[in-house]
């Protein structure tokens, strides 16, 4: 049986049980005090009053009175203030005491009455009770007392409270009522935990629901969503990171609004919010990033000095960060190479310490920076060439010690230095052999300066002085025999001039002096070509100047005996062009003009076919094909002026509007175009006489045929006026107005 003094509750508002109700009788309460005591100053008498409560209070009010109210006896011949006057009233002995008392009392009697009726009982101090021996109805109100608060902690307390009472226990149904209703709050404060996302939290929540309650068979299931919806959630936030990581904004925006509708106020709100402020920082950092990469491609290091302070700006929580700090890297590595060029390749040192100077401290390679720079000023140094100098460079270079990152690079110089250390005594004294002049002394010079090896720095320099000797000597080795064939050219004579070909073609390929031989032997060559040909070009002309195609024929082949790549070779194929078009024309004239005789007759076939026998490529070739198109096109000009009139023979409109376009074929350069004009002229007039016979009877048939009159002829202008004449006929006569 339910108890009866305990109302049934819900978890969210219920009014707890008092258990001691009916049985604890309430405390009496403290009278109030409608006259409060006020203190007399009295230098003489201070006196405390123990406090009082009740009846008791009323009763030792005069004695009370009379510890703490001065003297008031008067004084002979003096007058009692107003104070005195009343206290001297309180004293028991005065009748207004007694009036005072009568007053006073019923109010406070009622007053204490009324207290005692509206006081609560004292509710039970649940935390120090002694639960063995606690009623039922007592642990079902902490119980419920511990629910309302609504924390995990406090719902298992309470359903720990209830559950120990017995299967059996009269109040079991509501306790196993509150107990399912518990549990169930517990994997609802789960939900929220949840949904302010904390997923750990909610599954440890939702696991400690007691196992024989129904909501425990709910904590698998709801733990399973809570962590498929978590999954899910956190792969789209990865997934959008990963696309703000490939700088592609619009997939990850994309990815990120899936956020909204994943299942969980957390995600769909505050990481949500926090995803779309990370791409917008993102898109704005990829947007520098694109400035910086853009003047990176632009080159040059004011360029790269701005592109990294841009990169700079992009702080470390950006997506980006790491591609920017490997940009500022990159374009320093771009500033290092820079500065590497203008000292391999121009040999600007104070360029390349600029530039160094330049690569700002985030690109992370001062050290590098700082070596280059001493290598850089240990270069001029080693630029002089000079033992003194070299040295200097290389006590420069063994400033970078063996931790800095440019020491191996150091090392290098420093053993090429050394090197062009020991074998610059080699090429200075090949320079000092060299100042002889002579053969042996050049010789010499060559074979000191040959002693430097191909690993050493200096062995171009060495090569390029080597080089130049060798030239010397072979100019002075050579000289004699350029020398002995001019003086045998100057006698200009044929025999002289092979005699100098032969001497000069002594200097060998690849000489000193061979480009110089070689245009000597060619001079000397074209004249004794001249000397050689010149006759059989004479003899050319002379054959030439008979006239006939005979002569004309010996003189080409006289001079063809002058071969290509001969000094009057060009002469002498201007001359047999100019006689083999001679030859030619004297041979195709006669043909031509047979040609012409024919079609002058009317015969242009035979023209045609007689013409056709100039071959191409002849002197008058192009003569031919002239004449041979304008005999072609008028051939076809009376072709089409014989179908034209064939056609007009029908003597119906639409034969006579073909006869016109055939007609009209015929250009306007042929003889025979007046005459075509002609008939297209008589045959549109016929056209226009036929229309108007059909407008007798058929007014739209008239102005379909009126059409077909060409543009350009004389009856054109006739017809379209009277094209206009029958369409007005043919239009609606405007119906008159009736009026009523």
């Amino acid at each position: 049986m339910k108890d009866p003094k305990l109302p049934k509750r819900s978890l969210k508002n219920h009014s707890p049980v008092d258990p001691a109700r009916t049985v604890r009788k309430p405390p009496a309460p403290k009278p109030r005090d409608k006259h409060p005591r006020t203190e007399v100053p009295s230098p003489s008498r201070q006196a405390s009053v123990p406090p009082a409560s009740g009846v008791a209070a009323w009763s030792n009010l005069p004695s009370a009175l009379d510890a703490t109210l001065p003297d008031s006896t008067p004084i002979s011949g003096e007058e009692l203030s107003p104070k005195e006057k009343f206290l001297n009233w309180l004293k028991p002995t005065r009748w207004q005491f007694w009036v005072i008392l009568t007053v006073l009392l019923p109010g406070g009697v009622g007053g204490l009455a009324l207290a005692m009726l509206l006081r609560l009982p004292a509710l039970p101090n649940c935390p120090s009770i002694f639960w063995p021996t606690a009623s039922a109805s007592l642990r079902l109100y902490c119980a419920e007392l511990a629910a309302n608060k609504q924390t995990v902690k406090d719902l298992l307390e309470a359903i720990e409270l209830v559950n120990a009472l017995p299967e059996d226990h009269p109040l079991r149904p509501q306790i196993n009522q509150l107990i399912e209703q518990w549990a169930s709050d517990i994997l609802d404060l789960g939900d929220k935990v949840f949904h302010q996302g904390k997923l750990q939290e909610a599954i440890s929540i939702a696991r400690q629901v007691p196992a024989q309650t129904s909501a425990a068979s709910l904590v698998t299931e709801r733990i399973d969503r809570w962590q498929a919806v978590w999954k899910k959630a956190e792969g789209l936030y990865r997934e959008a990171e990963d696309f703000l990581r490939k700088e592609e904004w619009n997939q990850a925006f994309r990815t990120a609004t899936f956020l909204l509708s994943v299942g969980n106020n957390y995600w769909e709100t505050t990481k949500y919010q926090e995803l779309t402020e990370a791409i917008k920082t993102a898109r704005e950092d990829g947007e520098k990033l694109y400035q910086a990469r853009r003047l990176v491609e632009q080159g040059g290091v004011d360029n790269l000095v701005e592109a990294i302070a841009l990169v700079e700006k992009i702080g470390p929580n950006s997506y980006v960060y790491k591609k920017a700090q490997d940009e500022i890297r990159k374009i320093g590595r771009q500033m290092l190479a820079l500065a590497e060029e203008e000292l391999e390749q121009r040999r600007n040192s104070s360029a390349a310490i600029n530039i160094a100077r330049r690569i700002p401290a985030s690109a992370k390679l001062a050290e590098e920076a700082q070596d280059l720079i001493i290598l850089a000023e240990a270069y001029a140094d080693a630029w002089q060439g000079k033992v003194a100098s070299l040295e200097a460079a290389i006590i420069r270079a063994q400033k970078v010690t063996v931790k800095r990152p440019l020491y191996g690079k150091a090392q290098r110089l420093i053993a090429r230095w050394q090197r062009e250390i020991e074998d610059i005594a080699h090429l200075e004294k090949a320079q000092t052999l060299a100042r002889g002049g002579s053969i042996d002394a050049l010789s010499n010079a060559v074979a000191e300066a040959s002693l430097i090896p191909v690993s050493n720095p200096r062995y171009e320099e060495a090569q390029d002085s080597i080089n130049e000797w060798q030239r010397q000597i072979e100019t002075l080795e050579d000289s004699p025999y350029l020398n002995r064939a001019e003086a045998l050219a100057i006698a200009g004579d044929l025999g002289s001039l092979q005699a100098a070909i032969a001497e000069a073609s002594r200097v060998g390929r690849g000489r000193a002096l061979y480009s110089e031989a070689q245009q000597r032997v060619g001079q000397w060559q074209r004249q004794v070509e001249t000397m050689q040909d010149r006759p059989y070009l004479d003899s050319a002309q002379q054959w030439a100047l008979i006239g006939d195609a005979v002569s004309l024929q010996a003189a080409i082949d006289e001079a063809s005996r002058i071969g290509p790549g001969r000094a009057l070779y060009d002469e002498a194929q201007n001359r047999i062009s100019e006689w083999r078009s001679r030859l030619q024309r004297m041979q195709d004239r006669p043909t031509l003009d047979g040609a012409r005789d024919l079609a002058a007759r009317g015969d242009l076939q035979g023209a045609i076919s007689l013409a056709e026998r100039i071959g191409s490529g002849r002197a008058l070739s192009n003569d031919a094909a002239d004449d041979l198109q304008r005999w072609r096109s008028q051939i076809r000009a009376e072709e089409n002026l014989q179908e034209a009139r064939r056609l007009a023979g029908g003597a119906t409109p639409e034969a006579l509007a073909a006869a016109i376009r055939t007609a009209d074929r015929v250009p306007n350069f042929s003889p025979l175009r007046n005459e075509a004009d002609l008939a297209i002229s008589q045959w549109s007039q016929q056209i226009l006489s036929l229309a108007q016979q059909q407008a007798t009877f058929d007014v739209a048939g008239a102005i379909e045929i009126a059409r077909r009159i060409p543009e350009n002829t004389a009856s054109y202008g006739a017809a379209r006026a009277q094209i206009e004449a029958w369409q007005r006929m043919l239009m609606p006569s405007p119906t008159p107005r009736t009026f009523p």
